[in-house]
């Protein structure tokens, strides 16, 4: 039996045994009416392509060409995106945007975009696009149990099944009016669903990876690919895709995907955009403070979500020792979690919380502000440090403090545009942040370069979505050449 006749019976099992299960209220579930959202007015920029490697090139493409019309009701082209992620992580305009450009790009760019997620509202049912139409399930109880560490690996198993029946049974019901163009399958949950539909409607797909945390939580240990059977199946699922999209964020997910015999010709491994337009006008120093309502003389700023891996607890535990030379310091702490409460109970025992503040999660267009108000920036993430926080702090001129691990390497360099520690340099870093403290000059000296070293080969939203369509859209014209 081929691999996709298997997953199309392993699909139809796993319908029967869940309609069996849970009965009514999950067919409920599956055909409820889907909503659709608002709009947003927002112009692209001409086509650019970008693979990010070691010469940092930029290749122009010129102008984007005007859609056909589809096979859709519409006469637009239409995408049918699927993920357990929402558009925003941590609530309205609140956490990574990748999910929500990818989204919003499409949509502006004349597709009709056909989201199914498995999450309740959130906080993010105002409108975003009039070519959007979402589709939700959850399942929160399942959600809550997977928190446990003692049956959190048996429900993960439980909720990717959950995940892949109602995405798939959506998906069918949709199907039944929209003939989709693209299958997209955002992350290790859309992947595997994707690739059914893909197969069985003949139809060209698209999977996507923001980054990979297999090689930090897992590789190496013992049993690795069973503790990470959902990455690696999502990982193996896609080289049967057309086009998979590996986002370089320092974590090396090209490497992985190259280990998993992805073919290296489907392979885009490209950067996030960026908001330059965020970035243009940014407030003074003295304005963001007093507009922050920060009165301390020094502000270190870490930008996060409150994760044990993003080990937002390096900060804090520095902050002892750089006290007793800068007593009059705040460690300004951006981001939500599942670890907040830990890390506040961890800066009562040292005896500094009077020196830390929690903001919380905060609107992706108020982050310059907070940029704009810091002295220097921290970032020690156990794996890869090229998140869009420090490619926004590199954007904002901050002078930058991190780990030299994953890939971070290749965007920072130690003494020229941020301070680059490697691990064994931890115990160091409460003298290393007071001997930035004291130094404006090399502040500036640090910041600055970083921001030049960001003019020359970041690429903004726009650019990177534009490059994305491009090539999808071509996927799509070879399909209808061919039939």
């Amino acid at each position: 039996m081929g691999l996709y006749n298997l997953l199309q019976y392993f699909f139809c099992v796993s319908s029967l045994l869940l309609l069996s299960s849970f009965g009514q209220p999950l067919v409920e579930s599956c055909f409820a009416p889907a909503g659709r959202l608002g709009t947003v007015s927002q112009d692209g920029k001409g086509a650019l392509s970008m693979g990010l490697g070691q010469n940092w090139d930029k290749v122009m493409n010129g102008p984007m060409r005007k859609n056909k019309s589809t096979k859709s009701n519409s006469g637009k082209r239409s995408i049918l995106f699927i993920s357990a992620l929402d558009f925003w992580s941590l609530g309205k305009g609140k956490g990574g945007p990748a999910l929500y450009k990818a989204l919003t790009g499409y949509a502006q760019r004349g597709w009709e975009v056909y989201f199914i997620t498995g999450n309740r509202a959130n906080g993010d049912n105002e409108a975003h696009h009039l070519n959007i139409q979402v589709i939700r399930f959850d399942a929160p109880w399942l959600k809550r149990l997977m928190k446990i560490r003692k049956v959190g690996f048996f429900t993960r198993a439980v909720w990717w099944l959950y995940f892949q029946v109602v995405a798939f049974l959506k998906a069918i019901k949709l199907h039944r009016t929209v003939k989709f163009d693209v299958v997209y399958g955002y992350e290790i949950y859309g992947t595997p669903v994707a690739k059914v539909l893909s197969k069985l409607w003949s139809t060209p797909m698209v999977a996507r990876f923001q980054g990979s945390i297999v090689q930090l939580l897992w590789k190496g240990k013992p049993f690795w690919r069973i503790r990470a059977w959902e990455h690696v199946l999502a990982f193996k699922t896609s080289r049967f895709s057309d086009i998979v999209i590996m986002t370089n964020d320092g974590s090396q997910g090209d490497q992985l995907l190259s280990q998993m015999n992805v073919d290296a010709r489907k392979i885009r491994f490209w950067m996030n955009g960026v908001d330059w337009s965020l970035f243009e006008e940014m407030l003074g120093y003295s304005d963001a403070k007093k507009k922050l309502n920060i009165n301390a003389k020094n502000v270190l700023l870490v930008i996060s979500r409150l994760v044990s891996i993003k080990r937002v607890d390096r900060s804090i535990q520095a902050l002892p020792e750089v006290l007793k030379e800068f007593p009059d310091v705040l460690l300004l702490i951006v981001g939500d979690g599942n670890e907040r409460e830990r890390l506040e109970k961890l800066a009562e025992e040292l005896g500094v919380s009077d020196n830390v503040r929690f903001e919380g999660a905060v609107p992706h267009k108020d982050v310059p502000l907070y940029l704009a108000a810091a002295d220097v920036f921290l970032s020690f993430y156990d794996w890869s440090n090229v998140g869009n926080p420090l490619l926004e702090a590199m954007m904002a001129g901050k002078s930058i403090i991190t780990l030299n691990n994953g890939d971070t390497g290749q965007f920072i360099t130690n003494g020229v545009n941020g301070i680059l520690l490697e691990y064994e340099d931890i115990p160091n870093l409460p003298t290393i942040i007071k001997n930035l403290l004291s130094d404006r000059g090399l502040r500036e000296r640090l910041g600055g370069n970083a921001r030049k070293f960001a003019e020359e080969h970041f690429w903004s939203w726009e650019e990177r979505i534009e490059a994305e369509i491009r090539e999808v859209r071509m996927l799509v014209e070879k399909r209808r050449e061919r039939e």
